[in-house]
């Protein structure tokens, strides 16, 4: 028999109507709302998206760039391009508004540049500021890498107040259901991080990070777990970029060498546009997207050239020998991970090369990497995997603006000749105004083993696409962003036994504001994808498609300067022939103390959640630590807390505090296995210490 459709507390009529009553309360006018830039990226990235570690490094960035904005009368265009909420017809705008205003005295000017909306204002405030001309970086000369540059540390350690199952507290025999899972390391995560920063030619450091489990000074570590160390320099006679220890790179669309940001299907309307790629350093502690060795870029005139070698240690999961998956998650908590710890060898080099105009750029990128072991994936829909030692992949992108037209794209051989190409036009019709078309071709055995692109499936391979997307700034308080994408999946894939399987997603969201001190959102999104089924019933198996539906509603409201009140209702509808009808909310409120000139900065949030499994999971944005990325899920019955702290003792230290609570009604155990919690609760407790002279 098919499970009985389930039931929550509210209806969706009921939601409806309690989102209808917060976007129309009765406020007064006051001073313009204070945003921040953690609540872009939240508007600019779906649930999924989030799920993906490349938005990590795009957080990072914009941390950074938050903690070091730019001089607005001294922009340059390569610093714009790092913020991938511009367009390439606003930032030529901006550079030549600044060109011939210079100076500019204050951020309001930035209403007169035409094509930079509303949000898009408030937005660039967060990361330039208008100081004073001509007041350059001193010459990079020894004597003056001492003098003026800027020195930040950062340590953190977080406190869980509860046990996991795995951990040596438990008795022996209960350990031995998990002999080879069990913790080796406290339950403590604790990390440190230091970044010197001359001005923007210089930048070195290094990050040490232990995650909870994870052995420290033992099982071989050398103290920390893991260890990354980078050195960065800019604008060096003809060379551009420098990069020593552990890099990331991106060219073209991403389909031969991406190991940063990739669009998502909401940011693409904007982000199609970025030229900011090359090299970046490695800052962050993720452990698995990032390249060790040696990475150049040079400029001669309009040509530009770069070359890249890098030399890793990397988790994988072997079966006699050879590599049936890579570990990327970075955990080495167990004996099984640490059997899988940097147990294969990859080198990898390449080249680029482009030629570019301020309306045309035309790219070359060729990139080979080989393993110490050779790939033969075990399982079914693998068939087409990556097989083998040595991997190349050659590829060829393009861009041209227009007056109303863009077009950008890339087209790229794999070393076994198979094709992957991504293209995309967009017209604006006004300034407010533009359409996006995106068609990707990515054939079922491309051997992109480094690409990372605009998908849907997960990897750039075996899937075809068209995607339309549109957004239109409806006057000065009104925004709409909208998108279909439908595509197909030649070959079998994970969860999907049969061939040729198809899926689209429908994707609308209105942003607004209701006077100078209330912004709301309105959010619908759809999918529908294919999926394996089981009947419990009859055993009857097949392939289905999976139906999910997700509204969100947001009323942020600025009661005074320095209070900032934000409410968010989140619904989720899925139906799936074997499983019924699904759904899940979360109602969550926050209230945040935002003082200018107070060294104290003060939020609290809670969450009220009810869902049906964790396929009708709900997400939510929480102020996290500094350059921490923070929109946990929510799924069964239960309820969300945090609160969150700074003080800026002196212009030296700034302490930082995170308490967060989650507490269950439907169970009396939280996870399984060794990640089980006895009790209904959990309590953790993150502190963060920050030193910059």
């Amino acid at each position: 028999m098919e499970r009985e459709n389930r039931t929550l507390l509210v209806t969706p009529v009921q939601i409806w109507l309690i989102s209808c009553l917060l976007l129309f309360m009765v406020v007064h006018k006051s001073a313009a709302q204070s945003l921040t830039w953690e609540e872009f990226v939240e508007r600019m990235t779906t649930e999924e998206e989030r799920e993906q570690t490349s938005w990590q490094h795009l957080y990072e960035e914009l941390a950074e760039r938050h903690a070091h904005p730019f001089n607005l009368n001294e922009l340059t265009r390569e610093q714009l391009e790092t913020l991938p909420f511009l367009t390439s017809e606003q930032i030529e705008e901006l550079l030549a508004y600044v060109y011939v205003h210079k100076p500019v005295l204050t951020l309001s000017e930035l209403q007169l540049v035409e094509r930079l909306d509303y949000d898009t204002r408030a937005m660039l405030s967060l990361f330039v500021y208008a100081g004073e001309v001509g007041k350059q970086t001193a010459p990079l000369r020894w004597k003056n890498l001492g003098k003026y540059g800027e020195h930040e540390f950062i340590a953190r350690v977080d406190i869980p107040f509860y046990y996991r199952k795995g951990y040596y507290r438990y008795p022996p025999d209960v350990l031995e259901q998990y002999p080879n899972r069990r913790y080796l390391g406290t339950r403590f995560y604790h990390s440190i991080r230091y970044q010197y920063d001359y001005g923007t030619r210089l930048s070195a450091g290094f990050v040490a990070e232990n995650d909870a489990g994870e052995p420290f000074f033992g099982r071989g570590n050398k103290g920390y777990d893991f260890y990354s160390y980078y050195f960065l320099l800019h604008d060096v006679g003809r060379m551009r970029t420098l990069a020593l220890g552990n890099y990331r790179l991106n060219f073209g669309q991403g389909l031969v060498m991406n190991n940063q940001f990739v669009l998502g299907k909401q940011s693409v309307l904007t982000g199609i546009y970025s030229r900011n790629k090359g090299i970046k350093k490695h800052s962050s502690t993720s452990e698995d997207d990032y390249l060790r060795g040696m990475a150049a870029a040079w400029q001669f005139g309009r040509v530009g050239l770069t070359g890249f070698y890098s030399f890793r240690e990397r988790d994988a999961t072997l079966k006699e020998e050879f590599i049936t998956s890579l570990k990327t998650d970075g955990y080495h908590r167990t004996p099984l991970d640490m059997s899988k710890k940097h147990n294969v060898h990859n080198h990898l080099a390449g080249l680029h090369l482009s030629y570019e105009t301020p309306t045309f750029n035309i790219g070359l990128t060729g990139v080979y990497t080989v393993f110490n072991r050779a790939f033969k994936p075990q399982r079914s829909y693998q068939q087409y995997d990556p097989r083998g030692r040595e991997f190349g992949a050659l590829g060829v992108d393009y861009r041209w603006d227009g007056h109303r037209f863009s077009f950008v794209g890339e087209t790229a051989l794999g070393g076994n000749g198979a094709l992957a190409t991504l293209n995309a036009l967009v017209y604006r019709f006004s300034p407010s105004w533009s359409v996006l078309v995106l068609h990707r071709y990515y054939a079922k055995d491309f051997e992109g083993i480094h690409a990372r692109a605009f998908e849907e499936g997960g990897r750039v391979r075996n899937e075809n696409g068209l995607y339309v997307g549109m957004e239109a700034a409806l006057g000065d308080k009104l925004k709409a962003t909208a998108y279909v994408d439908c595509f197909r999946f030649p070959a079998p894939k994970y969860r999907v036994s049969v061939p040729g399987s198809k899926g689209v997603e429908v994707f609308t969201q209105f942003t607004g504001r209701m006077g100078e001190r209330v912004d709301w959102l309105l959010r619908y999104r759809f999918k529908n994808k294919g999926k394996d089924f089981t009947m419990e019933d009859d055993g009857r198996k097949g392939t289905a498609p999976d139906d999910r539906h997700t509204f969100k509603t947001q009323l942020r409201w600025q009661a005074m300067p320095e209070w900032m009140l934000k409410t968010t209702l989140d619904y989720v509808h899925k139906s799936f022939i074997s499983e019924g009808n699904e759904q899940g909310f979360q109602l969550s409120h926050s209230v945040a103390w935002r003082p200018s000139a107070k060294p104290v900065q003060c939020e609290a949030g809670g969450s009220y959640f009810h869902t049906d499994s964790y396929d009708t999971r709900v997400y939510s944005y929480e102020r996290g630590l500094l350059y921490t990325f923070s929109f946990p899920s929510s799924y069964g019955h239960g309820v969300h807390a945090y609160l969150w702290g700074s003080w800026s003792v002196n212009k030296l230290f700034t302490v930082i505090v995170k308490y967060v609570y989650t507490g269950y009604f439907d169970r009396d155990r939280i996870g399984s296995g060794t990640q089980e919690i006895e009790g209904r609760h959990k309590q953790d407790l993150q502190l963060q210490l920050r030193v910059r002279f």
